[in-house]
């Protein structure tokens, strides 16, 4: 049976896959969540299908802005399980970035019971916020 850093290394790796599959420019976010039972699922920051690849725009002073209607990694993973019909209670959230706040919170009220990440997110209240729900939180180290 593999180790548990190898595996955590292997769901990574699918979560860095996930991420080039974003079309930002600012940040490509990558998620992969894997459930108790093994399934895999994941998600990368994007918009709604259906609507532009563009994530951001440029404000008056020429400043890339990130779109409010994008979808974090974390939920756009978190909406493909609901979608699916699969449970995420006692899974494993793999992100390329450390969660916002806002994701943070989603995370912990969908059951997921450890979060690894690679990057620090600018803020990191998030992570904060999951260590205080009781989430498992561990840096990837590379």
């Amino acid at each position: 049976m593999a180790s548990k850093d190898s595996l955590d290394r292997c769901y990574m790796a699918c979560a860095e896959a996930h991420a080039s599959l974003s079309r930002g420019v600012r940040a490509k976010v990558g998620v992969v969540i894997v459930t108790k039972n093994g399934t895999i699922l994941g998600g990368c920051n994007g918009l709604a299908p259906g609507s532009s690849n563009e994530l951001e725009y440029l404000d008056v002073e020429g400043n890339l802005v990130t779109k409010p209607e994008v979808i974090h990694g974390e939920a756009n993973a978190l909406l493909k399980a609901a979608r699916e019909g699969v449970s995420v209670v006692g899974g494993t959230l793999y992100t390329t970035m450390s969660c916002c706040k806002p994701c943070s919170e989603m995370v912990a009220a969908a059951g997921i019971s450890r979060v690894v990440y690679k990057e620090a997110y600018r803020d990191l209240t998030g992570v904060e916020n999951l260590v205080s729900l009781g989430v498992t939180v561990e840096k990837m180290e590379v």
